[in-house]
């Protein structure tokens, strides 16, 4: 989730995240320290491991420091602390941008405050260039999807899926949008929603219309501005299915799918499927921090994450990180064409964060 006013959101957004440097406003963060605080661990698997990470946790305090951006992760915290209920875990959860900025603050003032991170791809990305995290090689890997590994000093532990939602109250059944460039008909006029701080959606759709539909990137931008012409800003993912569902607007451009999952299975009136195609599909991730204050809580809680807790995850209506999950039933239906966030959005984050700021200028906010 990323908040903020609409230009200062985006240009934090901007200025905080790589290729950029650190942050103007927090200097160059520290550098990563010469010696892994998790090297005792990299030789042990299965429950040697696990006794020897919980023995030197409660040893350590019993306390895991976690800063997260995750919206469910108290359905964790509670999986994590009954299987291991010598280690208490604090959580310290805001929207994203403000976890990477607390992060690179309190390293650039060499006083690191937190074990692990659990938030947004791109906030992950910026975290690792300044050397801030520690790559995860345990044996939870060998569990997880490819799109999930190799992604430097973080791991994908689930996959949030923008979709195009709407109430089915004011979009009747067999009148659902078939595909995207239908936005444009004026028929949408303050119908439509895109949330303030999705720059990295925006990036991935224009992307996908001109590298996989070979659209000129002019006639892209003449699409965009015509389907921006119908929208209305919302500030917030959640603020963004929260009016949805009571009707403010018909059509949500790039909502998560667990967001309306999770809403349909309260009773309120959205769905996204059949899909409009392609769903952009980003990772989420969790990271070991470089310089820990209790690596072997930080370990045990990454093994357990990465482990059973893709259980937890696919219960929340996630898509896990994990190859399999017993039980568990992808939302994304077979024969979907998915598409993963543009590799341009990741390395000319300043780019995308301009255009789609430039793009939603004057457009009115929700609500």
């Amino acid at each position: 989730m990323r908040q903020g006013a609409l230009p200062a959101g985006l240009l934090a957004a901007g200025l905080l995240l790589t290729g950029c440097g650190a942050s103007p406003t927090t200097g160059a963060a520290s550098s990563a320290p010469a010696k892994n605080p998790y090297a005792a661990y990299e030789s042990l698997t299965g429950q040697q491991r696990t006794s020897k990470l919980l023995a030197d946790a409660k040893r350590e305090g019993g306390v895991l420091d976690l800063y997260t951006s995750n919206t469910d992760i108290q359905d964790l915290v509670d999986g994590f602390q009954k299987a291991y209920p010598g280690v208490k875990v604090h959580a310290f959860r805001a929207n994203s941008e403000t976890v990477l900025q607390r992060a690179l603050q309190e390293n650039q003032a060499n006083k690191p405050q937190n074990d692990v991170m659990d938030t947004n791809d791109l906030e992950l990305r910026a975290l690792d260039s300044q050397h801030l995290l520690q790559p995860y090689d345990g044996p939870a890997s060998t569990g997880l999807k490819d799109a999930a590994k190799n992604l430097g000093g973080w791991t994908a532990e689930r996959f949030n899926a923008f979709v195009v939602g709407w109430n089915t109250d004011l979009v009747k059944k067999g009148q659902e949008p078939k595909q995207f460039a239908d936005f444009a008909d004026p028929k949408w006029k303050g119908k439509l929603s895109v949330e303030v701080g999705d720059w990295d959606w925006y990036a991935s759709m224009h992307t996908y219309l001109t590298e996989q539909k070979h659209m000129s990137p002019a006639a892209a931008d003449a699409l965009f501005k015509k389907i921006a012409a119908n929208v209305k800003v919302t500030k917030g993912h959640t603020v963004q299915g929260e009016q949805l569902s009571a009707g403010q607007f018909a059509v949500a451009l790039s909502v998560y799918s667990h967001t309306v999952d999770k809403a349909a299975k309260k009773g309120a009136p959205v769905a996204w499927r059949p899909a409009v195609e392609p769903v952009i599909l980003r990772p989420n991730g969790v990271a070991l921090m470089a310089r820990p204050r209790h690596p072997a809580a930080a370990l045990l809680w990454v093994d357990w994450v990465l482990g059973d807790g893709q259980k937890t995850i696919a219960k929340s209506l996630r898509i896990p990180a994990a190859k399999s999950v017993p039980g568990y039933r992808d939302p994304v239906p077979p024969g979907t064409k998915t598409y993963s966030l543009s590799k341009t959005a990741e390395t000319d984050t300043k780019k995308w964060n301009t255009a789609y700021d430039a793009l939603l200028r004057g457009v009115p906010a929700a609500g």
